[in-house]
């Protein structure tokens, strides 16, 4: 998908949730460190791990995968987030529970 339209979709969905009268804000933010994790939004705040929801594919684990010809294989898969990543958070209004939805490079 080109930026473009991945900035598109992404106001769109920021339209509709202000329309709901349920708004959330999207945030990026930059991981600081990756044990226990934190995420830095903004000059002054940093968010700590009990903060932040990581989805499963985020994280360093353990999936099963079906290979034709071989079988089910368990693989590990190396995705977490380490520092210096640059992430898009969504944030509840009011909440504080920010989830982080992908990683990000602006302007690449």
């Amino acid at each position: 998908m080109a930026d473009n339209d991945w900035i598109m979709n992404l106001r769109r969905i920021v339209l509709q949730a202000i329309e709901s009268e349920n708004p959330c804000d999207i945030l990026p933010g930059i991981v600081t460190k990756n044990a226990p994790l934190e995420i830095q939004i903004d000059q002054r705040n940093i968010l700590n791990a009990e903060q932040i929801l990581v989805p499963e594919a985020m994280t360093d684990h353990i999936q099963e995968m079906v290979i034709p010809g071989i079988g089910t294989v368990r693989a590990t898969i190396k995705n977490a987030l380490t520092a210096g990543d640059k992430v898009l958070l969504i944030q509840e209004r009011g909440a504080q529970h920010y989830l982080v939805v992908d990683r990000w490079q602006k302007g690449g």
